[in-house]
């Protein structure tokens, strides 16, 4: 495969936004941001081996989750993706078919969210396929929600269902933007992000970001169908699953109670199951409430690189 020939491949073949002013082919991109208050940005890197396995699933589909991985980041903030630039270091000997493949993947999601690819790099080495994405989003004249403003009193919601996402969801998983958006738009979202290491270790972060602590409700937490099939081949629990397996990609959010009901009734989330959780409280750390009304303290559990 010619790295220069890939190259102008891709670019033939990118669409086109109107605010792009300069996309693959010089030193930078360039953007027209004069219209725009604020302009967000998010990277994520990939490797074979830790964010999938090249054994069991297709570049193709590795390439529709790395941008996919992107864009929710960006809903989580409740603003719009743009653009973004791609770096890969492909292993040696890797045929264009392959890296063809890689792309079509990419641009399956990210025209599907309007997003221009309008740069990067490509390496190739004798280390393992890595893929790093790096994407710009824009305001669209709203406040970008943040982690830190969780309050005592709030009471805790999430998208969708989780747990056991190895199964199948780590690849193929919708980022939550139109739901971001409607929620930014219509709510007063106190605080919001997307579950990527697990709901309690993505819950912390709230938590800590906002310097309260938590209470959630056991008999409440959407338990995936995943997470059933899971916990048969793990011996844990469809619940263990989903507090810390990750990768579900959801929107988990703090509002005021009142902000939380209209959310529940207001109808504008049709597409997705919406479940309240749990509650904010003072303090710090995460405590679960059983169905009998027994109250214990966890500990945050998920993902997490490097840890010893």
């Amino acid at each position: 495969m010619g790295e220069f020939s890939f190259i102008e491949w891709i670019r033939k073949r990118q669409k086109k936004r109107k605010d792009v002013v300069l996309g693959i082919g010089d030193d930078c991109a360039v953007m027209n941001v004069s219209s725009d208050k604020l302009s967000l940005i998010t990277t994520d890197m990939l490797v074979d081996g830790t964010h999938f396995d090249l054994k069991k699933c297709t570049i193709k589909e590795v390439g529709r989750k790395a941008i996919a991985c992107s864009i929710s980041d960006i809903a989580a903030m409740g603003c719009l993706p743009t653009v973004a630039v791609i770096s890969v270091c492909f292993p040696e000997h890797t045929t264009e078919k392959f890296a063809r493949e890689l792309y079509k993947g990419i641009w399956d999601i990210s025209d599907k969210y309007d997003v221009e690819i309008v740069g990067g790099d490509i390496i190739s080495g004798s280390s393992p396929f890595c893929i790093n994405v790096t994407m710009l989003g824009r305001d669209d004249g709203l406040k970008p929600i943040r982690r830190s403003g969780a309050r005592a009193g709030d009471t805790i919601l999430v998208t969708g269902t989780l747990g056991g996402s190895i199964l199948g969801k780590h690849l193929s998983f919708e980022p939550r933007l139109k739901e971001g958006l409607v929620l930014n738009k219509n709510f007063a979202v106190h605080a919001m992000i997307d579950i990527s290491d697990g709901l309690t270790a993505d819950l912390n972060h709230i938590l800590e970001e906002s310097g309260v602590g938590a209470i959630l409700y056991e008999d409440q937490i959407p338990v995936s169908h995943a997470a059933v099939e899971l916990s048969k081949k793990t011996g844990h629990t469809p619940l263990y699953h989903a507090l810390s397996d990750g990768e579900d990609y959801e929107l988990l959010m703090t509002l005021s109670k009142a902000q939380a009901k209209k959310v529940l009734s207001s109808g504008l989330l049709t597409d997705v199951k919406v479940s309240c959780i749990g509650e904010i409280v003072k303090g710090r750390g995460i405590q679960m409430k059983s169905s009998a009304g027994k109250i214990h303290r966890i500990k945050p559990c998920g993902y997490e690189h490097l840890k010893s």
